[in-house]
């Protein structure tokens, strides 16, 4: 499987997955079905109704969920539409966050070359030639397609966003190394997951002995905090 890995403005570096060309043509294929499901919705209600549909602009009217769907859909599904979302893909930007509209947009956009008026062939070629696995909109957005259900989320890195105005409690943590900034989130996941007290207060005091420092923060706000410190301190030194 074809991986991508993107370096974020936090300096961290993330891993996705990439989409491949079978699972783009599948979901293509389930929003087809949608749009084939609401034209036949309009049929029975057009049937139902006789001539509401005779009007051009109510017709037109009618076009346009089906022309806007894709847009619509990854705006406001954070990148999926709903055949994406049922094969577990999902559009990105390449420096690993969220699409912005810019770019949904001018995907869109030449969706309109990509797919309907060459019929799908442009987008498999590029799909499948590229080395991100782009279509010729996402090499113009700067944007590709990832699979979600293998990619490495930003919420399983060390990455906690803090404002600029932050002011550590601890700038000890700066001699504590990735690994243990990463070891510390995982306590703190399986903490939530199954509520490991012990766990949690034998990673802090080990923290604290490394840190050789003195704290009366409970052991979850302490582990947190360390992980906000080290975010903020090291994200200034780059």
């Amino acid at each position: 499987m074809q991986s991508i890995k993107v370096q974020t403005s936090q300096n961290i570096e993330l891993s996705y997955a990439l989409a491949g060309v079978g699972d783009r043509i599948i979901a293509y294929i389930i929003d087809l079905a949608i749009y084939f499901a609401y034209y036949f919705l309009i049929f029975l209600v057009h049937e139902a109704t006789k001539a509401i549909f005779n009007n051009g602009y109510v017709s037109f009217l009618v076009m346009l969920p089906v022309l806007f769907y894709s847009l619509f859909c990854e705006i406001f599904m954070n990148g999926q539409t709903i055949g994406k979302k049922a094969k577990s893909i999902q559009v990105i930007s390449l420096n690993g966050g969220q699409a912005s509209f810019g770019q949904y947009l001018i995907r869109w956009i030449f969706s309109l070359l990509d797919i309907m008026f060459s019929f799908g062939v442009i987008a498999v070629v590029m799909v499948s030639l590229t080395e991100k696995s782009q279509r010729l909109g996402d090499l113009v957005a700067g944007t590709t397609v990832v699979r979600t259900d293998s990619r490495r989320n930003i919420n399983e890195t060390i990455f906690v966003e803090t404002v600029q105005a932050y002011q550590p409690l601890y700038p000890q943590v700066t001699i504590l190394h990735e690994n243990d900034i990463s070891l510390i989130k995982e306590v703190l996941n399986r903490h939530y997951k199954m509520y490991n007290l012990v766990l949690l207060q034998k990673t802090a005091d080990k923290i604290k002995s490394v840190l050789s420092l003195q704290t009366d923060h409970e052991a979850e706000d302490f582990l947190r905090t360390v992980i906000k410190d080290y975010n903020h301190l090291t994200a200034q030194s780059v």
